[in-house]
């Protein structure tokens, strides 16, 4: 017979642990091969039952004749792949019974409290992604003018972009005002300042916003079998670049 609190302890676990790769951009596959792996390597657990969804964790299993089961809501996503590394390296010590129950929980909030990203290193990231992107678009015959437009241009709209997504309007609104900031910001640069390429800084602007890392994910899951994760993040992935695309079209039809 097992002790009742450890069998709670390991639903804390393994809900934190799979919430935690399903929030970070884990692939669906693999938050469900981690919970299960979780489960069997301490109990004798049979009917072992994992499923997750876009943004939800489910799971049940048997122990001694009793069944136990879980769910988990993960309201927001993101794409931090050094929490699922992490996560993936605590899963096998834990399977390995490198860890005791009450030290697995301290890890993950070790694992949860230190891999937060500085806001500083978001904006860097972002702002050197779009303003390297020019070259990219025409590397034959690159205009230099376009690099510290971009620069001005990425760095003002994911400011106001940061700002606006703590208001949490969603996705769709956030994107929305991201394409608007950098069509505006563009256009209005070039009625004082000539000599640069429009339609290059704009389109370098808007990479960081680009659901690219959601599409490959969706694509993926998708080939996996797992169809309601993978049309989820096609139908999001599509609603993300229809916000961005309205939000660029706005400015340029106005002015």
């Amino acid at each position: 017979m097992y002790k009742e609190d450890d069998i709670n302890k390991l639903l804390e676990i393994t809900s934190r642990a799979g919430a935690m790769m399903l929030k970070n951009g884990a692939e669906i596959y693999r938050v469900e091969d981690t919970v299960e792996r979780i489960i069997r390597s301490i109990y004798d657990a049979s009917d072992i039952d994992v499923f997750a969804t876009f943004n939800a964790l489910m799971y049940s299993f048997n122990v001694d004749g009793k069944t136990y089961a879980n769910v988990k809501r993960v309201k927001n996503r993101g794409n931090n792949l050094i929490v699922v590394d992490r996560v993936n390296s605590f899963s096998r010590k834990f399977c390995n019974h490198e860890l005791t129950l009450d030290e697995a929980l301290i890890e993950l909030d070790n694992i949860r409290n230190t891999t937060i990203i500085d806001p500083k290193i978001a904006i860097i990231g972002a702002v050197l992604a779009s303003t390297a992107f020019p070259i990219l678009v025409n590397p034959k015959d690159p205009i230099f003018l376009d690099l510290p437009v971009t620069f001005l241009v990425s760095l003002l709209t994911f400011l106001v972009y940061r700002n606006i997504e703590k208001k949490m309007y969603g996705y769709f609104i956030d994107n929305f005002v991201a394409g608007i900031m950098v069509s505006f910001l563009t256009l209005m640069i070039g009625k004082f300042f000539g000599g640069f390429n429009t339609a290059n800084v704009i389109i370098s602007s808007m990479m960081p916003y680009v659901p690219g890392f959601i599409l490959t994910n969706s694509i993926r899951d998708l080939m996996s079998g797992d169809a309601t994760s993978g049309l989820v993040g096609l139908t999001m992935s599509l609603f993300i670049s229809l916000a961005l695309a309205i939000g660029v079209a706005v400015p340029i039809t106005i002015l």
